[in-house]
């Protein structure tokens, strides 16, 4: 039995459920950071003294700017922002002393020597130590589960505090990441194991550019390219040549917003290889027909026969095709009624039909075309022809029904889609005798998300979880945008019990996340509802009483996973809910 799913059926690609003690590890990890905040200006303090004493010391400046170089950077990514914009000032000023465009003598120096001297203040504002801990949040899950088992992401970072935060972030999102805080150790454990990606921060103490350097010598020794993502505190043109001419795929600056992050690392490491073309196949010959299937089986296609045409319909709901290949006269029902048929059907009036025949005469060919077929094939055709007949149009047939169905903000299933979804999935669990769970979530007071930080943020919230269920869930299992901040999903062959672990785990994730906006950081939370199949057994009632179960997470208090479930005399119903509330 897998752990993390209770027994639930999991799909090959599939990249496990978070690791439920990600919320201690971000305690551990902004406590610790706060806990040495203090020495670290302290130290910055500590060096400026020396300067006042010797300013041609320019090695003690560079010690200096390094020191406000990695602060300017750290501080933001825990809400300090205000500490985080002091550093970075300082860090410019002095950049420019170092560069010779500056005097140590000059005002310059004077300016050093204020900002300095602001840093001890900025970091004790109660305000902002408040906003650090309100974004983490002070309680504590006690529960704990295996790490995920996604893709492996290389971090390599020298702010100790860094590495940890961004660590603990990136894992939220189903990646494995492995942390280094020096160059050396990182080039050892590519040639040992070489990751899906990399993420590099540009500027260590070998040199300004030292990250980029080492990403060339990664590849020159890699046996295939190992995307490379630079972050950095620079964003000067040079920072981002050096980093283009290393062969970097992406280069985001400090603070760094971790949706866009995990947006760069979705594209660079996702899977390339699309789903096999499905195509239905109906001719009243059955030789025939498994030959053409089997040709367009040998080009990576999945192709389904339909001997009988009476039998066509069930054959297109379930099996949902991209296109259909017929023939033009079959016994009970020819080509020309079968297609008058389909095209009179709402669902398929744009699916491409296209008749292989061994009919010669255009005249009656032009009339299959205009029927509602978009191509007519003679009977003996070249495998070659066949299968580039059939991609172009499949292919057409995939963009198209990917405007109509998905949601165009989320790339998921649009609301009729997946109410289209969940009505197949009641019909073959009835015709499998399986079982399948449904769940409605909301995002908990997402209007006021949309108030405060605006609905350009309010839409990156919508695109974060959108992600975060992709990641977590199955291939097999469907998911849908129902509408503004609300999702639902139809979890195959998995009970009420084993889609409440799934869903709370992801729960759990969701409200770890820190969302960016121009205000501040925030995290949110998602309320969820499940019912079932087979205790509830029609599409209307599922969705009611999963309905019913969302309000209910959200009496309760938001923030949790509500099963809704009938009493075992099936005579009445009552409210059970498996949840630790937040």
């Amino acid at each position: 039995m897998n752990s993390a799913t209770g027994g639930r059926p999991t799909a090959g690609d599939n990249s496990g459920v978070a690791a439920a003690g990600h919320r201690q590890r971000l305690l551990a990890v902004r406590e610790k950071y706060l806990h040495t905040l203090p020495d670290t200006i302290t130290r910055i303090e500590e060096c400026w003294s020396r300067l006042l004493e010797d300013r041609s010391d320019r090695d003690g400046v560079g010690m200096l700017h390094g020191m406000l170089h990695t602060l300017a950077g750290s501080a933001p990514s825990f809400g300090l922002a205000e500490l985080g914009d002091a550093a970075r000032g300082c860090e410019i000023l002095l950049r420019r002393i170092l560069d010779g465009v500056e005097s140590p003598a000059g005002e310059v120096w004077e300016r050093v020597g204020d900002a300095i001297d602001g840093l001890r203040g900025a970091y004790a504002s109660s305000e902002l130590e408040e906003r650090a801990r309100l974004r983490f949040g002070e309680e504590v899950p006690d529960s704990a589960a295996p790490r995920p088992a996604g893709k492996l992401v290389y971090l390599v970072e020298d702010d100790l505090n860094l590495l940890r935060n961004l660590s603990v972030q990136i894992e939220c999102f189903g990646y494995r990441v492995r942390g280094f805080a020096g160059l050396a150790e990182v080039r050892r454990s590519v040639a040992e194991s070489p990751p899906s990606a990399i993420i590099m921060d540009l500027v260590f103490p070998e040199g300004n550019i030292a990250g980029a350097e080492t990403i060339v010598e990664i590849q020159r020794d890699a046996e295939r390219h190992i995307p490379a993502i630079f972050i950095s505190q620079r964003d000067d043109f040079t920072a981002r040549l050096n980093a283009v001419r290393a062969g970097g795929d992406a280069y985001l600056t400090k603070p760094l917003h971790i949706s866009r992050l995990i947006d760069k690392l979705d594209q660079l490491t996702m899977d390339r290889e699309a789903d096999p073309y499905r195509i239905l196949i109906i001719d009243d010959d059955p030789e025939l027909s498994n030959y053409y299937a089997l040709i367009l089986e040998q080009y990576g296609m999945v192709a389904r026969v339909v001997n009988n045409p009476l039998k066509i319909i069930e054959h297109m709901v379930e099996f949902n095709p991209e296109l259909i290949l017929m023939d033009m006269y079959m016994d009970g029902c020819d080509g020309y009624e079968l297609a008058s048929i389909i095209r009179q059907m709402e669902a398929y009036v744009s699916i491409p039909i296209v008749y292989l025949s061994s009919e010669t005469r255009k005249d009656l060919q032009l009339r299959a075309l205009r029927i509602g077929a978009d191509e007519f094939l003679t009977k003996p055709i070249r495998p070659e022809h066949l299968y580039s007949s059939v991609v172009i149009r499949a292919e057409r047939m995939r963009i198209v029904r990917s405007f109509m169905e998905q949601d165009s903000l989320t790339g998921l299933l649009n609301h009729t889609r997946t109410k289209e979804q969940l009505d197949l999935a009641v019909l073959r669990a009835r015709r499998g005798g399986g079982c399948f769970s449904f769940a409605m979530i909301d995002i908990d007071g997402f209007k006021s998300v949309n108030d405060t930080y605006g609905h350009l943020t309010g839409d990156r919230v919508i695109v974060i979880l959108s992600r975060l269920l992709q990641q977590r869930l199955r291939k097999s299992d469907i998911i849908g945008r129902y509408g503004g901040e609300e999702f639902a999903v139809v979890l195959i062959d998995t009970n009420a019990e084993q889609a409440f672990r799934v869903l709370d785990e992801i729960r759990r994730t969701f409200e770890q996340v820190r969302h960016e906006s121009d205000s501040g950081d925030f995290c949110v939370t998602f309320s969820c509802g499940i019912a079932s199949f087979p205790c509830f057994h029609d599409p209307v009632t599922i969705t009611r009483e999963a309905d019913k179960a969302l309000y209910e997470a959200k009496r309760l208090g938001r923030n949790r996973v509500v099963i809704r479930a009938p009493e075992p005399d099936g005579q009445s119903e009552r409210m059970r809910w498996l949840t630790i509330a937040e």
